[in-house]
């Protein structure tokens, strides 16, 4: 099976890490890989209902399935055109947004008045969808440290009506900082993103151990960083696109070990690993959840929910 999965372009190295990950299924699971996703959307409530704007779409043709985890989530099963260039999407009805993009700011759960911070925001996908659960009141702090990306989320947000957004170019590493206590934090971490292969082939090739040794250092920065912001009963929600346990599981183990937190049960995808590699982690970990494109018919995602005790 090895050299089935080395066939499929992936280096020795992390064909053999992931056939120990998962055995027969390693092929299953990168060959999904190679599929494309389907063509999603979220309905942005902040300029329309779900039932009108679906309505819309329907009278041009489209066709859709809802995403499970997300109420304002649909996937395309018929395009008669591209959907990018309808009067929707132009206007900021709709964003298009994989599927999985989708379960961190459900997960996270904010509510209107809160003060929320995104740590990773641009293009601004995460951070309209927070702004759409908040029904645009409360605050959102949105980090990103390129100016041109930030350039990149300002116009999405003018886009989707989202009047509730601080911008802050920078490195959410320096959050504390601002001396905001945030009630709750949306990290979607810098990752090595191996389970976007996708739409991102090159990344078989491109990354390294060191490579994930350097994105594992710098996720957990930031969750430091998170978590010395947070109030206590504050909620932070950590994901990737990554499939190493390194940056997944490893990660949450560290934050376990090292704060004061308890990590609160997921409803969608699977649970997380305990043994990745053989080394045994705390059960608890089984909270945090990841997608698999085999599985879930999305990119491979992993997402953790805590809480700050105190």
């Amino acid at each position: 099976m090895l050299e089935k999965l080395i066939r499929l372009g992936y280096p020795k190295k992390f064909a053999e890490r992931y056939e120990e990950l998962w055995g027969e299924r390693a092929l299953t699971i990168l060959r999904a890989m190679e599929r494309p996703l389907p063509r999603c959307f979220r309905v942005n409530t902040l300029r329309g209902t779900v039932q009108r704007v679906t309505k819309m779409l329907n009278r041009k043709g489209f066709q859709f399935r809802r995403v499970p985890w997300s109420r304002f989530g649909f996937c395309l099963t018929r395009e008669p055109f591209s959907i990018a260039s309808t009067p929707e999407h132009l206007g900021g009805f709709v964003y298009l947004q994989e599927a999985s993009s989708m379960y961190p700011p459900e997960a996270l759960e904010p509510v209107r008045g809160e003060t929320v911070a995104d740590m990773a925001a641009a293009p601004g996908g995460k951070t309209s969808h927070l702004a759409q659960l908040m029904e645009n009141e409360g605050i959102i702090y949105a980090f990103d440290v390129r100016a041109e990306r930030l350039r990149e989320a300002s116009l999405n947000l003018s886009r989707l009506g989202v009047t509730n957004t601080i911008l802050v170019q920078g490195s959410a590493e320096r959050l504390p900082e601002l001396g905001v206590t945030f009630d709750r934090i949306l990290l979607d971490a810098p990752c090595t993103g191996s389970g976007t292969i996708h739409k991102n082939p090159e990344r078989k090739t491109s990354r390294s151990m060191e490579d994930v040794r350097f994105c594992q250092g710098l996720q957990m920065r930031l969750i430091k960083a998170a978590l010395e912001s947070l109030r206590p009963g504050g909620v932070l929600v950590y994901s990737t696109c990554s499939l190493e346990p390194e940056e997944n599981e490893f990660v949450i183990q560290w934050v376990l070990d090292n704060f004061d937190v308890e990590l609160l049960p997921l409803r969608y995808g699977e649970p997380a690993l305990t043994e990745p590699f053989g080394v045994e982690l705390s059960g608890e970990i089984e909270k945090a959840r990841r997608f698999y494109p085999d599985r879930h018919g999305t990119s491979g995602f992993f997402v953790a929910k805590m809480r700050l005790r105190g």
